[in-house]
């Protein structure tokens, strides 16, 4: 079982913690579901994709590149409630983290007694910066890694020209 996933939009992406994604999609899916657009058909396929990236850690985040500029917007609007949602703490007991999201299935905490939410929140924004074209790149042979206790990383090692 993995730690990591991948998150990707089109032909960029970066790395995450499995448990930041899962925190983040949980409040990604919530803010969908209370926004009154969940039944929308792009939505609910969607909603129904981030459930099963939140709870199985094989599998990895693959956002519609096809989305028109309005589904776009909404799903960046979206995010956006759900970072600021994350933001109104500054941790997530893991008792309260074992949310049903899929059937019986929930997000696994690998052990952490808690999740600080200001990593999370640093994931919710690079995928909207993915999403929006903003996000920076990293430096040649490396990869963002976002969702750790301890905030954004790289992954790789830079080439030695």
């Amino acid at each position: 079982m993995t730690k990591t996933k991948y998150i990707e939009f089109g032909n960029r992406g970066f790395w995450a913690y499995d448990v930041a994604l899962g925190v983040f999609l949980k409040h990604l899916i919530d803010a969908a579901e209370k926004s009154g657009q969940a039944k929308r058909a792009w939505l609910s396929t969607a909603i129904s994709s981030w459930r099963e990236v939140a709870c199985i850690s094989d599998y990895g985040l693959k956002l519609e590149s096809g989305w028109s500029a309005a589904k776009r917007q909404a799903f960046i609007a979206l995010a956006e409630v759900a970072c600021a949602r994350l933001a109104e703490r500054a941790s997530i007991p893991a008792g309260e983290v074992g949310w049903p999201i899929l059937n019986d299935l929930s997000i696994h905490t690998r052990g952490a007694v808690e999740m600080h939410t200001a990593p999370v929140v640093e994931l919710g924004r690079a995928i909207i910066e993915l999403v929006s074209g903003e996000l920076p790149k990293a430096h040649d042979g490396e990869f963002w890694f976002y969702g750790t206790p301890t905030g954004r990383k790289t992954l790789g090692r830079r080439s030695s020209d």
